[in-house]
């Protein structure tokens, strides 16, 4: 592997365990920017799914989807130090 594909992956890595961890541990902060930004906008309210940012359940979505791009990052690196996935 050369130097810049392992920079390349740890940035990806990092990137991902922080966004995951912005969204399990921050989360009240992710929906009330969520809430602000797309519960008024005028492209997002044809959206079938547009009213998901206003349901009291948006922040276990929000967690969920931390934990869920937390096991993807874990399931990355896993592939890319142990199996030889270069």
């Amino acid at each position: 592997m050369t130097t810049s594909g392992a920079i390349t992956i740890a940035v990806l890595s990092v990137a991902f365990y922080v966004c995951g961890g912005l969204c399990i541990f921050r989360t009240k902060m992710l929906v009330a920017w969520g809430r602000r930004r797309y519960a008024k906008s005028k492209l997002v309210q044809g959206h079938p799914l547009s009213d998901m940012v206003t349901k009291p359940s948006y922040p276990v979505y929000i967690r969920c989807a931390g934990v869920f791009i937390w096991l993807l990052a874990f399931a990355f690196d896993y592939l890319v130090l142990f199996r030889g996935f270069h």
